[in-house]
């Protein structure tokens, strides 16, 4: 599989749709919205689907499954162990959450799918270009799938079908304005990445189309997170790829600068938007707390989630917490492989590995089940060897 149209298949154009519309979905939830934003609402079908939205993905994944391995010769691919620890990571996790206060139908429901994820995402998405300059890869379909969930967003916001913002802050079809946010800073990363790297005039417009649709969406969450995540990416693609070394110090200033202002523009007021102050602080102390025991086996999923790599650490002990910071490790060193500038696809690892190291200091979702930036963490490592 080569990624060219004409040597497409229906059943990998199959898969590649299925990824859509996994990716579409998998932060197309709001279960308890209305407790953080009172004035929530969304139409009946929009609602109906966020109750879906987690089986929907999960039968996509089976659909992928199924199709990848009776119907795809994949056995000669050399697949990436750091998938394997990832998802020995979420197990340790949920089988925390179990011996302290989990139920054994939870930790069921939630091992069976964290374990059909694991599956996609190791034998179909594996299996797949990552990136090979043309417009069938595993990059395009993620693309897609993030960028009409934003498109959507912002179609019910814009045409007041429904209340997804609330002190001036947009949750979209999320649970929180965070939430949203980090779906948009992916969204952009993949935009530019691939504007960057496009050809023909009409993919780089939709790519360019993205590239706002994202950034939109940040600025609409208030998210200050997701700003730093966009920039992050950006200026990783700009600085790798420019020829003229001399210009990359001045390059890094501008978009420091830049980011500086933008992210001071939004007031912590303004961010503040349940009145309950800058509570990183009190949770990120709390975590620290915990997380300073080092205890072998974990709590679970409980308490703040405000920064990933100290809740590893508190959700899976030091035990699970191994296993992830032996992914983290694998990310950062995409930074320092050889010849870094002449190979496009080490670039987009590095920007995409950039933002999602950098958010997770300020945010925890790279221990959640599904969504938009955990997915993308899940993809990244699947071409890391």
């Amino acid at each position: 599989m080569n990624g060219t149209t004409r040597h497409t298949d229906w059943k990998t154009f199959a898969i590649y749709g299925l990824i859509a519309i996994m990716v579409f979905f998998a932060s197309f939830r709001a279960p308890n919205a209305e407790a953080e934003a009172l004035s929530y609402s969304v139409p009946g079908y929009i609602r109906t689907l966020q109750n879906l939205s987690l089986p929907i993905v999960l039968l996509c994944a089976l659909i992928a499954l199924y199709l990848t391995l009776v119907y795809r010769k994949t056995s000669h691919i050399v697949r990436s162990n750091l998938v394997i620890y990832y998802y020995i990571f979420h197990v340790v996790v949920l089988a925390s959450d179990l011996a302290n206060s989990g139920t054994l139908e939870d930790f069921l429901t939630r091992a069976v799918f964290a374990t059909v994820m694991f599956l996609f995402f190791y034998y179909v998405v594996s299996s797949l270009p990552f990136y090979n300059g043309g417009h069938y890869n595993v990059l395009n379909a993620f693309f897609l799938g993030a960028y009409l969930f934003l498109l959507l967003n912002l179609f019910l916001y814009l045409s007041g079908l429904g209340s997804l913002s609330w002190k001036g802050r947009f949750f979209g079809l999320t649970t929180h304005p965070n939430f949203i946010g980090l779906c948009g800073s992916v969204t952009t990363a993949f935009s530019f990445c691939l504007f960057y790297a496009e050809k023909s005039k009409f993919a780089r417009m939709v790519y360019f189309s993205g590239i706002v649709v994202g950034l939109w969406v940040c600025l609409l969450s208030g998210s200050r997170t997701s700003m730093l995540g966009a920039a992050v990416s950006i200026v990783t693609v700009l600085f790798f790829s420019m020829k003229d070394y001399s210009l990359k110090p001045l390059l890094i200033l501008l978009i420091m600068l830049a980011t500086v202002l933008a992210v001071s523009y939004v007031d912590l007021q303004s961010l503040d938007y349940a009145n309950r102050g800058n509570t990183r602080e009190e949770t990120w102390a709390s975590m620290y707390e915990e997380a300073s025991k080092l205890p072998f086996f974990g709590r679970g999923r409980v308490g703040a989630t405000t920064n990933a790599y100290l809740f590893a650490v508190v959700a899976g002990g030091l035990f699970g917490a191994f296993f992830f910071f032996r992914t983290i490790v694998s990310a950062i060193g995409v930074f320092f492989t050889r010849n870094l500038s002449a190979h496009y696809r080490t670039v987009i690892h590095c920007a995409l590995a950039g933002l999602i190291l950098v958010t997770s200091m300020l945010e925890g979702y790279l221990l959640d089940a599904a969504g938009i930036p955990v997915f993308t963490y899940w993809m990244i490592l699947c071409y890391l060897k």
